[in-house]
């Protein structure tokens, strides 16, 4: 009885043993993470780009490490290819075929209570995940692996969506990856950004930066007009009216300059500031005022306000299109 119980406990040490190794190999294979919402603005070939998870709701990009993954299911369909997705058997395949979509702002399906206290639970905490270094990805059966400066990448489930790196997605589909940090020092509205863009030649750039610098000079233009009309303790209403009507025109020259062929500034949106009818109509109403001197310069109390505030607007915009056009080049540059 004695040999029997020893023979019993040795038995049950070796098994713990190798359940204890498969469950180290299996947690080598799959290191636990800790990943964040990522909410930043993604741009494809200049418009704006929505997320949905594996049933098609909205869904937020995830952050580890410094690279940016968005599920599969959206890859997809940037791709041109249908997904299939075996968790169990650790693979997905994307498989081509389809007309390739870019989802924009209202191409997911509304999202219930629940669905935002899964989404709010994520941008509050992040998610816990593992990084699947043995999970296999393929396309039209071809290995599909992923890596950033030699590092390599692995996917990961949040809930049942799959994610990708957001690069490679970009660049297999042939496109420039491009991350904007957001601008410093200088009047700026826009926060970081990724842009992902068919390349730009040389010329292209060229263009697009003469557009920007055509825009400056109409800016400054305004800028000083403006600069006289805040700086002054009173005007002629007449005089007044004729500076405000200079300010608006010369910052509609700047939306209705011709675009450049590349289409990476656009979402910038530029020509839509030569239709600006919300910006513009404090311009008009205090205009047709001081003209009909029903208004003195001194009595339109907001008028200044209203010049400050537009100017600084533009020239935000501006400054942060000029940055964004630099990291693109830099980054075609990079490309090679």
């Amino acid at each position: 009885m004695k040999k029997l119980r020893i023979g019993a406990l040795s038995a049950l040490v070796l098994l713990c043993a190798a359940l204890l190794g498969s469950m180290a190999a299996a947690s080598a294979a799959a290191p636990a993470a800790h990943v964040t919402a990522y909410m930043q603005n993604i741009y494809v070939d200049g418009q704006e780009a929505k997320f949905a998870n594996a049933e098609g709701k909205t869904t937020y990009l995830f952050s580890y490490n410094g690279t940016v993954y968005m599920p599969a299911n959206t890859a997809a369909k940037w791709l041109g290819c249908t997904l299939s997705v075996d968790r169990a058997a650790g693979k997905a395949a994307f498989t081509t075929g389809q007309e390739a979509s870019i989802p924009g702002p209202n191409s997911t399906v509304p999202s219930n209570e629940a669905d935002f206290a899964v989404l709010d639970r994520y941008f509050e905490s992040g998610a816990d995940v593992q990084l699947l270094s043995q999970f296999t990805v393929t396309v039209d059966g071809s290995p599909w692996t992923f890596a950033s400066g030699g590092t390599a990448l692995y996917p990961f489930f949040v809930d049942d969506t799959l994610y990708l790196p957001l690069r490679s997605v970009g660049e297999r589909m042939g496109k420039v990856v491009t991350w904007v940090p957001e601008l410093a020092g200088v009047p700026h509205y826009q926060d970081e950004l990724i842009s992902i863009d068919t390349p730009a030649t040389q010329a292209q750039l060229q263009e697009m930066q003469t557009y920007l610098d055509q825009a400056y000079a109409l800016y400054w233009k305004a800028a000083e007009v403006g600069q006289v009309l805040v700086d002054a303790s009173d005007l002629p209403g007449a005089e007044a009216a004729d500076m405000l009507d200079q300010i608006k025109g010369y910052l509609r020259q700047i939306g209705q300059l011709p675009s450049p062929s590349h289409h990476y500034l656009d979402k910038y949106a530029f020509p839509e500031l030569a239709v600006s009818t919300t910006v513009f109509s404090g311009f008009d109403y205090y205009s047709a005022a001081l003209r009909a001197n029903t208004l003195t310069f001194q009595e339109a109390v907001n008028v200044k306000d209203s010049v400050s505030i537009t100017l600084m607007g533009r020239y935000a915009k501006l400054n942060d299109a000029q940055k964004d056009l630099s990291c693109f080049a830099a980054a075609i540059d990079a490309a090679g």
